[in-house]
């Protein structure tokens, strides 16, 4: 199986989310997409966060009419507050099944701050999706730097063959500028 892994707070989750879900699956040839709702982002104030089950509850909803769509408990159940410790515990439980992290393209500029950064580049692919700006997020982002992990350009409309380790940069398909920032400051 091809699994994308798509993590974060969802506080709240919004159409930005599901468009890049929805586009990994197709672009990637992802037979589903695994949605990762953390329950504190360590990069993320407490103050403001909504509580985790309010979050899930949320996810499962959007999701509902996605099949290929899963909103999970993984960090919950497994007890793990860093993507690098929830991955390792992935690849150990699903040996046989090819895992990609998705990000959207605003998580390229503050990748080097998660811990244990590096080594999530060598533990398997990470695909940053396309958001406005995308041009000017893909051009000056820290992680582009990195010069023994290849990145590959993903044009709209090609299915990708997964190469490990890399970063893909999903651009040049309908971007939605959209964020729970942006919807929280809104409210």
């Amino acid at each position: 199986m091809r699994i994308g892994l798509l993590g974060g707070s969802f506080n709240p989750p919004h159409a930005g989310h599901l468009h890049i879900a929805r586009r990994a699956r197709v672009q990637l040839g992802l037979d589903f997409v695994w949605w990762i709702i953390t329950p504190q982002n360590p990069l993320k104030k407490v103050k403001g966060m909504a509580p985790y089950m309010e979050r899930y509850n949320a996810v499962e909803e959007m999701l509902a009419p996605y099949p290929f769509q899963i909103p999970t408990h993984l960090e919950a159940q497994m007890e793990t507050q860093y993507t690098y410790q929830t991955l390792t515990g992935l690849r150990q439980s699903f040996p046989k099944t090819d895992f990609i992290w998705l990000c959207g393209m605003d998580n390229a500029h503050i990748f080097h701050k998660w811990d244990h950064w590096q080594d999530i580049l060598l533990t398997l692919p990470l695909a940053f999706i396309s958001r406005p700006p995308a041009a000017t997020l893909v051009k000056n982002c820290p992680v582009k730097m990195v010069a023994n992990i290849p990145h590959y350009y993903t044009p709209q409309g090609r299915k990708t063959d997964l190469k490990h380790p890399g970063i893909y940069w999903l651009t040049g398909n309908k971007m939605l500028d959209i964020s729970s920032t942006k919807i929280r400051n809104n409210q």
